[in-house]
């Protein structure tokens, strides 16, 4: 059994196939004895995956590649959950179309980070402009993320992250715009390591990815595990809140697995116009699809998903 370390941003449903993972036993099944240490948000999660505090991550394509911007990183994309922004738009009572969102205060934690990506990308189709249409309204993070981002004092707009989307309610706040439907590729939640580690320990590498590939297929395949994992890790327990949370990740995830180097693309340049990194990024040196190349070869996604078995069915 190979012990490795985990970093975790948060505890929130995008980090929901680490906890799969761990709760499905696929860890184990692979030889992999986990630890999993926290940290407040991806960008510590990512400094200490390139420091050497951690062997793999659950994370963002944009922080990940703000990380090996800020760090001297070699940070890189595994396999992917999510290749689309999962982000919704929450407003304050009286605020009910797209169009009554401009013009308004917009919060967020930091600026250049996924989130504003999102923003970003969303006004690009909407014909809008960030420094024009709104006002951005950095919160921080010194406190509860929801009693900053959804005050209404400072705040009349904020980015959503699942269950937050269903526990803005509470606050006086509704979902007004769900950028998920833009269909627009970016790399969301996403296995990464780095390429020293998967360099001198690839066995251990695809292991881990194997893993979270599976605990990807289980967490979007069975509504059950999926809503005990999202109960039992995210500290969230009215069901009224986890059921559309899972039925929403479960529409986002996708099996096919592949690091989605156009999303990374997207990412990239959003992040080089706003001026966070000196320039675009080649989405191949974020990305190493190596080893679900090598699992699509030996034949895993047939098996994963059933195909084996019915072929072996027919045959009888």
């Amino acid at each position: 059994m190979d012990k490795i370390k985990i970093a975790m941003a948060h505890r929130g449903a995008g980090v929901a196939p680490v906890f799969a993972a761990l709760e499905g036993g696929y860890y184990r099944e692979n030889g992999l004895d986990p630890e999993l240490v926290f940290y407040h948000g991806h960008s510590n999660s990512l400094k200490a995956l390139i420091a050497g505090e951690a062997d793999f991550t659950n994370a963002v394509g944009a922080e990940l590649l703000l990380a090996n911007h800020r760090h001297g990183g070699d940070a890189v994309v595994l396999a992917s959950a999510i290749a689309c922004s999962a982000q919704q738009v929450a407003a304050r009572a009286g605020i009910n179309s797209r169009a009554d969102l401009r013009g308004k205060r917009w919060g967020v934690t930091f600026r250049n980070d996924a989130d504003e990506c999102a923003i970003i990308m969303a006004f690009d189709r909407w014909g809008w402009n960030v420094a024009k249409d709104i006002e951005i309204v950095v919160v921080g993070n010194e406190g509860k993320r929801l009693d900053l981002l959804l005050d209404q004092s400072k705040v009349d707009v904020a980015i959503m992250h699942a269950p937050e989307t269903y526990q803005a309610p509470k606050y006086g706040y509704h979902v007004v715009e769900d950028f998920g439907r833009l269909g627009v590729a970016f790399q969301n939640s996403c296995a990464a390591g780095t390429r020293r580690f998967m360099t001198a320990h690839p066995d251990v590498g695809l292991r881990y990815v194997k893993a979270f590939c599976q605990a990807v297929h289980r967490f979007r395949s069975d509504v059950e595990f999926g809503i005990h994992v999202l109960r039992k890790y995210s500290g969230e327990s009215d069901t009224e809140i986890l059921r559309p949370t899972w039925v929403l990740f479960a529409r986002y995830m996708s099996d096919m697995m592949f690091p989605n180097l156009e999303g990374i693309r997207n990412a990239s340049a959003i992040l080089h116009r706003v001026g966070a990194l000196p320039g675009p990024v080649a989405p191949e040196d974020a990305a190493d699809q190596g080893p679900v190349i090598r699992l699509e070869q030996e034949g895993f996604f047939d098996e994963l998903m059933g195909v084996s078995a019915v072929g072996n069915a027919a045959k009888v």
